[in-house]
């Protein structure tokens, strides 16, 4: 195996690589367990808990449920040796601004997501059929759409002498995923 080893890499034996085909799977085994932690201190319809592997998204109806709910997932990250990273982590409302001045809203692997103040006529119907005053509204994020067209725009400055083909291909790869 040593005569694989090129000067710009080493091997490591601690660690995985973040990004890596196997790092999801870590997260939701080192993960396990947080969704029954947080549910079971609160009642049925006060929280709801996303996850995607080390991605976290906590929703409820009250500011106070929330900062309990926080507090509640730090203390089980630290069972695991893990902390919330103070510069992603961001209590906020989906359709008023808060005192941070941040937009309303959220924003989870790469699609933002908020609610709109509307009429109660043009709102959307609760799952019980009761019309909300709000509509719901999601896309792109504004980073995903700026790192997208940077990509584009890297295709074709790479490929610009190259045949229509090539070039074609090289972007549907891309548009497509």
């Amino acid at each position: 195996m040593d005569n694989f080893k090129n000067e710009t890499t080493e091997r490591s034996e601690a660690g995985t690589p973040q990004g890596g085909v196997i790092s999801p799977l870590l997260c939701n085994i080192a993960l396990h367990g947080l969704e029954t932690e947080l549910l079971s201190k609160f009642k049925r319809y006060e929280v709801k808990i996303i996850r995607y592997a080390d991605d976290l998204v906590v929703m409820g109806g009250k500011l106070e449920n929330i900062r309990k709910a926080k507090t509640i997932v730090s203390a089980f990250l630290k069972t695991v040796n893990l902390e919330l990273s103070e510069e992603k982590t961001r209590i906020g409302h989906s359709m008023f601004s808060m005192n941070d001045g941040l937009k309303p809203g959220l924003d989870f692997l790469g699609y933002r997501f908020a609610n709109l103040v509307t009429s109660k006529h043009r709102g959307v119907k609760s799952t019980r059929g009761v019309k909300n005053e709000f509509i719901q509204i999601s896309g792109p994020s504004r980073l995903s759409i700026i790192n997208h067209k940077k990509a584009i725009r890297t295709i074709l400055s790479k490929y610009k002498n190259a045949p229509l083909e090539t070039v074609i291909s090289k972007l549907a790869l891309r548009i497509k995923g």
